[in-house]
């Protein structure tokens, strides 16, 4: 069986099957998901009526797992309708009066692969103290967590929901892949009214075929000897701008500095990073407006010859790109900024999986001696 085009035992040997493997069966996780969500949408339509539509939805994770609510907040926002933000749980945990208000009802949305992240738990407890009114949904990939068996306690059982994400999404691997996807995934489908599950499958399906369709050429990119990476990306992709540079961090163990930024934003001091052995991808928009300041910047940079390789990710094929060095293109027949975010986040996943491959890194475990470790180590929460 071969997983990212290498062979089991291959991938064995070097320590790296596991992340492999979660990220290229992202797909058939995410089928099950979408079926989850479909034989729970009942009690989901009713856990936010009993919410309501005054509250204050707040998406609130650690790491990996607060960028998908830094995806969320935007593009729920542009529905222009509910009040949507991206607070991470380590900002909250530090100054929790800075985003708690006593009296504005507020409905906590916690993205969690283990659930035992010491961030999570004190998060939820602030809520409790803080807010007067609050309810509960957590999004999570291991039943065993805390966030999952607080769930199951008299004080959570009347304001609280749980989504368990797929067996298998609770990633075995270093790096949070199918378990930030899956969870992306499902939260789009709980709020985003623009998309449904028939949608997600279309998603499934298109991702599916691009993951094999790009495999080398992303590996090829990946085997270049760059040691910096910027990824640019505006609304919704700047949060998945942040997810693939942290992978590329992660995977390579530190031997890559990765930033990323938004395309205007990164005219204003960001670009000095900028040099001979850099290579920038820029996450195109679906949106019209916002693509053109995307193309703006990559213009500029191509004309000032800053960087030796511009690579651009887009779902649609047009002369507009070509002052990128590469063009990785997928032919959605139509375009969704669900098919954008999902399929630019497999190329992101499979560039960082072959960065470290390309450094001959244990990739399941790219800090052997545990500087950095895959789920936080538990630490001192200060009571507030």
């Amino acid at each position: 069986m071969k997983y990212l085009g290498i062979c089991e035992n291959i991938l064995t040997e070097t320590n790296s099957f596991n992340t492999a493997k979660e990220i290229h069966g992202q797909t058939e996780i995410w089928t099950k998901a979408v079926d989850y969500f479909e034989a729970n949408k009942e009690k989901v339509t009713a856990f936010l009526e009993k919410v309501g539509k005054d509250a204050q939805v707040i998406f609130t994770g650690a790491g990996t797992s607060e960028y998908v609510g830094n995806i969320l907040a935007p593009m729920l926002n542009s529905m222009q309708e509910g009040d949507f933000r991206s607070i991470a749980t380590t900002d909250i945990v530090n100054n929790p009066l800075h985003y708690l208000k006593k009296d504005k009802k507020v409905l906590l949305v916690s993205f969690a692969r283990s659930g035992n992240s010491p961030e999570s738990v004190a998060t939820i407890n602030l809520a409790n103290k803080l807010v007067k009114e609050v309810y509960h949904l957590f999004i999570t990939c291991n039943p065993e967590g805390e966030l999952a068996q607080m769930a199951t306690t008299p004080e959570y059982i009347n304001n609280t929901l749980v989504l368990m994400m797929p067996e298998g999404s609770n990633d075995k691997g270093f790096a949070m892949t199918s378990s930030f996807s899956s969870m992306l995934m499902t939260a789009m489908l709980v709020f985003y009214n623009k998309t449904s599950a028939a949608n997600m499958r279309e998603v499934i399906s298109l991702v599916e075929k691009e993951r094999d369709a790009k495999l080398e050429t992303i590996k090829a990119i990946a085997n270049e000897d760059q040691d910096r990476i910027i990824v640019l990306g505006d609304g919704p992709f700047k949060g998945l701008a942040e997810e693939l540079t942290l992978k590329v961090m992660e995977l390579t163990a530190g031997k890559v500095v990765a930033k990323s930024d938004t395309t205007l934003g990164f005219r204003h001091g960001p670009k000095s990073i900028i040099n001979n052995n850099t290579i920038v991808f820029l996450l195109l928009s679906s949106e019209a407006h916002s693509r053109k300041y995307a193309l703006d910047i990559l213009t500029e940079m191509k004309s000032e010859n800053v960087a030796n390789n511009i690579v651009t990710y887009s779902l649609k094929d047009c002369d507009c790109v070509k002052e990128a060095s590469k063009v990785v293109v997928s032919p959605a027949v139509e375009i969704s900024l669900e098919k954008a975010i999902f399929t630019y986040l497999i190329y992101g996943q499979m560039y960082a999986f072959f960065k470290s491959q390309h450094f001959n890194l244990t990739t399941d475990n790219p800090f052997p001696s545990g500087e950095v470790n895959r789920v936080v180590k538990k630490f001192q929460i200060y009571e507030f």
